[in-house]
């Protein structure tokens, strides 16, 4: 009874030298969350998008109980209601899953307001000190909501539009047959703005985002994400319906996260559309370390207000391109270095090249994406501005990008 009576006397003492506040142990949080986002709500990639997960599942996959690796899956799949799942190995070495949340019939994944629901959901579940982003879905880049699927410099959406017609390539291989933005959902038309993808993922920090999507490989977009993670991985130019090599994805980004990782996935999805013969090898790839970022846009904003009188009198048809023929109204993707090297002086060019260097991380192209031949390739696209296109122009001022190096005054 007097030890008893010893221990309350004691800790009343700490708690009134405290102030009548309860001491917290501080419990060091290094657990590290990769989610995979996968937005199949249109059908030409439903079947695909299962296909990616059995392939993820193949590879490495956090133990069950484990306190500082895991795996949520979000998915939501043409007619399907939209869920939260948590992967994990279990004791019998067997892949095994948990729903963690249902957001309903009525839910988008395709929307602002989804995706904000569903980062927040997962962030409640994990708690996690680092986080990668795995975003799979359809793409367009910079371009704003509905611009890519209609036929006149107009804002907002129009009816849709696919293209076909690809010698030796099945309707459905590659993912524009409907693309927009980032995520689209056809049936709602629902698409989510980068500017707005940046706001919400932005709420918490990334170590690498990776875009599964279209045309997301642009300096507009690196630059518009800059500040939210460390290393953005993302094509130029189309995806393949077969998207990344997912079996490989998760080891990395768990185990060996940073820079060797992500050019350790990088080079693996080169060489996984270079060994693909025909128009199967159609493959372009980025990695970009976004706090090189800055540094590069000030060269790149100093080159600009030099070279003010030089910019209008570039030749767009002379600019490595990467729409090809089939697509060749919707011309809003090139070269990012060939377009530079066309108003750069030789000392200029220099400078941009070798902070170009230092922000990536791996960049490498197959020599055709889909019978475009790539002679020119540093691995980011960029706008060319047009006059016809006054909307698209007016919206362009508006990116981050732009203020920064004034493209367009």
């Amino acid at each position: 009874m007097k030890r008893i009576l010893h221990i309350i006397a004691t800790l009343a003492l700490v708690l009134s030298v405290t102030g009548c506040n309860i001491i917290q142990i501080d419990i060091k949080n290094e657990k590290r969350m990769v989610l995979f986002y996968i937005a199949a709500t249109e059908g030409s990639l439903s079947p695909y998008a299962e296909i990616n997960i059995d392939e993820m599942i193949s590879g490495y996959i956090p133990p069950q109980g484990s306190k500082d690796q895991e795996l949520l899956v979000f998915f939501q799949n043409k007619g399907t209601d939209a869920t939260l799942r948590k992967y994990y190995t279990n004791r019998s070495a067997q892949v095994a899953y948990e729903e963690v949340h249902a957001f309903g019939s009525g839910f988008n994944a395709c929307c602002p307001e989804g995706f904000r629901e569903v980062l927040e959901a997962a962030e409640s579940e994990c708690r996690p000190k680092y986080r990668s982003l795995l975003f799979s879905s359809h793409g367009t880049g910079w371009l704003p909501e509905g611009y890519f699927n209609q036929s006149t410099d107009e804002p907002g959406g129009a009816a849709l539009r696919v293209k076909s017609g690809i010698s030796e390539v099945p309707i459905n291989l590659s993912r524009l047959q409907v693309v927009n933005s980032v995520g689209y959902d056809q049936p709602s038309k629902n698409e989510i703005d980068i500017q707005r993808f940046a706001e919400i993922a932005g709420k918490w920090h990334w170590d690498t985002i990776i875009f599964d999507c279209c045309y997301m490989g642009s300096v507009e977009v690196a630059y518009q994400v800059k500040d939210i993670c460390d290393y953005m991985l993302a094509s130029p130019t189309e995806i393949l319906i077969t998207g990344f090599p997912y079996r490989i994805i998760l080891n990395e980004l768990f185990n060996n996260p940073g820079r060797s990782g992500v050019e350790y996935i990088a080079t693996k999805y080169y060489d996984m559309y270079q060994a693909e013969q025909g128009s199967y090898q159609s493959g372009c790839i980025v990695a970009i370390d976004c706090r090189e970022m800055d540094s590069f846009a000030q060269v790149c904003a100093d080159i600009v207000a030099d070279a003010r009188d030089r910019i209008g009198s570039v030749q767009r048809n002379m600019v490595q391109k990467y729409f090809y023929s089939a697509i060749s109204d919707k011309d809003y993707f090139y070269d990012l270095a060939h377009y530079f090297k066309q108003f750069c002086t030789e000392d200029q060019y220099s400078a941009f090249s070798s902070e170009l260097d230092k922000m990536t991380v791996y960049r490498n192209c197959t020599e055709k994406f889909l019978g475009l031949k790539l002679d020119n390739y540093c691995g980011l696209s960029t706008y060319i501005p047009k006059n016809a296109y006054a909307n698209l122009n007016n919206y362009y001022k508006t990116l981050a990008w732009n203020q920064k190096i004034k493209l367009l005054e």
